[in-house]
C-alpha cells in the first residue's frame, strides 16, 4: 500500500509530500521494506539525495538482515531473512524471500572471496598476486578498487573488513598471516592511503582462515611457533590485537561464529552438536556450553560434517551451514532438522560462502572514492 502510495503521487502535490523535513521524510521511509526504499529513490531527487547521502546511513532505519551469498565467480545473491515479528512461525520456508541476483562485474576475472561489514562487501582475491581489492554494495550496485598497501611475493595476505565503534569508520585490515611477520597494515574508507600498524599481543602468531566481525573486533584462529591456537581479536577501534582461549578442552574440530552478537564456538562430538558462547567478551571464564542438538532420524553423522551456525532466530530457531554446501534448518520447539533450497539455482561446482550483512542504500561516493563504478 505504501508504495503504490509514493509510486503514483499526484503532480500537483509536491509541496505537500515531496518537500517534508528530512525528519519526517526519514520516518516514513523507516516503514517501508528495503526493496520499497529502494524505488523510492526514484520519486524526487531529496528523497535520491537522502537515501544515498550519509544522513540516511545515520538515520536509525532498520531494515531485515539479509543474507548475501557470495561466489568466487563474484556471484552476489541476497536474501531478505525474516525473524519471527514478521514471520509465519509455522513454516521455516517462510524465514527468507530472495532480495536480489547479481554478478558483480569487477575487471579481475580470478576467484574472489567476501567479508562483510554492516552494509558494504569487501572483495579480495583468493589468492595473492597483487591483485586489486573491491568495495561493494550491492543494494546500490556500486563497486570501487582499492590497491595492496605493497606487494611482497611469497607472503600470504589476509584481509578483514569492519567498523569502528566510536567514530563508525570503515576499515580494511591487512595481515601478514605466515608467523614471523608482525607488521601488518589498516586502510580507512575516505583516506585514500593505507597504514602501517604493529602486531603487538599477536607477534609471532600465524593467522588462518576468513576473519569474523563481532563486538566491533574481528577474530581470527591463530597459531603460535609451538603449534598452540588460540583466538585473536583487532580492535577496529583502537587498532590493537589481543590474544584469548578457546572453551576448555573446545578447540580442534569447529569454527567461530556470532549469534546474537555474541562470540560463539561450535564443534561436533560422537552424535551432539554443541556451541559455546562467551557471555562476556573476552572473558575466558565465561565461555558457556549454550547449545547441546543432536539429529533426530537423520542418515548422516555429525562427525563427519562440519556445521556453521549462521542465524538465531528470536523463537530459538536457527539456520546452519552444512559441509559448506547446504543449508538446514533447525527449530527449537520441534527439535527437527530441515534442509532449506535457498541455494538450489547456484551453480554445483561455487562453494556456499554466506555472511549476514545489514543492506542499505548508502552511496560509495560518500566515502570519498573518485572510482565509483556503477553497474
Amino acid at each position: 500500500m505504501e508504495l503504490e502510495f509514493f509510486t503514483n503521487l499526484p503532480s500537483d502535490m509536491p509541496t505537500n509530500i515531496l518537500n517534508l523535513p528530512s525528519d519526517m521524510t526519514i520516518n516514513i521511509l523507516s516503514r517501508l521494506s528495503l526493496r520499497e526504499i529502494a524505488i523510492s529513490k526514484s520519486v524526487c531527487k531529496p528523497w535520491l539525495d537522502l537515501i544515498e547521502s550519509n544522513d540516511i546511513g545515520k538515520s536509525k532505519i532498520k531494515t531485515a538482515s539479509a543474507l548475501v551469498h557470495f561466489t568466487p565467480s563474484a556471484r552476489c545473491t541476497i536474501f531478505e531473512i525474516e525473524d519471527e515479528d514478521e514471520a509465519d512461525l509455522e513454516s521455516h520456508d517462510l524465514h527468507y524471500h530472495a532480495l536480489t541476483d547479481l554478478v558483480i562485474p569487477h575487471p579481475n576475472r580470478s576467484s574472489m572471496e567476501g567479508t562483510s561489514a554492516n552494509e558494504l562487501l569487501l572483495l579480495n582475491p583468493s589468492t595473492t598476486k597483487g591483485i586489486p581489492l573491491y568495495v561493494c554494495n550491492p543494494m546500490t550496485r556500486e563497486y570501487a578498487e582499492l590497491s595492496y598497501p605493497l606487494y611482497i611475493p611469497e607472503r600470504q595476505l589476509k584481509f578483514g573488513f569492519g567498523v569502528s565503534k566510536l567514530s563508525g569508520e570503515y576499515k580494511v585490515v591487512c595481515i601478514n598471516a605466515d608467523n614471523g611477520f608482525n607488521t601488518h597494515y589498516v586502510y580507512t574508507l575516505g583516506t585514500g592511503k593505507w597504514r602501517r600498524i604493529e602486531a603487538g599481543a599477536a607477534s609471532g602468531y600465524k593467522f588462518w582462515a576468513q576473519p569474523l566481525l563481532c563486538n566491533h573486533n574481528l577474530h581470527w584462529t591463530v597459531m603460535d611457533l609451538w603449534h598452540n591456537n588460540s583466538i585473536c581479536g583487532f580492535d577496529v577501534e583502537t587498532e590493537r590485537f589481543s590474544i584469548f582461549s578457546f572453551p576448555s578442552n573446545g578447540y580442534g574440530f569447529g569454527d567461530l561464529c556470532v549469534l546474537r552478537d555474541r562470540l560463539c564456538y561450535c564443534y561436533s562430538l560422537g552424535e551432539d552438536f554443541i556451541i559455546w558462547c562467551m557471555k562476556e567478551y573476552q572473558v575466558e571464564e565465561s565461555w558457556t556450553v549454550e547449545y547441546k542438538l543432536s539429529p533426530i532420524d537423520w542418515s548422516f553423522d555429525w562427525n563427519y560434517m562440519l556445521v556453521e551456525p549462521i542465524k538465531l532466530f528470536k523463537d530459538g530457531d536457527m539456520l546452519m551451514l552444512l559441509d559448506k554446501s547446504r543449508l538446514i534448518y533447525y527449530s527449537y520447539k520441534a527439535e527437527t532438522f530441515e534442509y532449506v533450497d535457498m541455494f538450489k539455482d547456484l551453480d554445483a561446482n561455487d562453494l556456499v560462502s554466506p555472511m549476514i550483512f545489514n543492506p542499505s542504500l548508502l552511496s560509495l561516493k560518500n566515502f570519498g572514492f573518485k572510482n565509483v563504478i556503477k553497474f
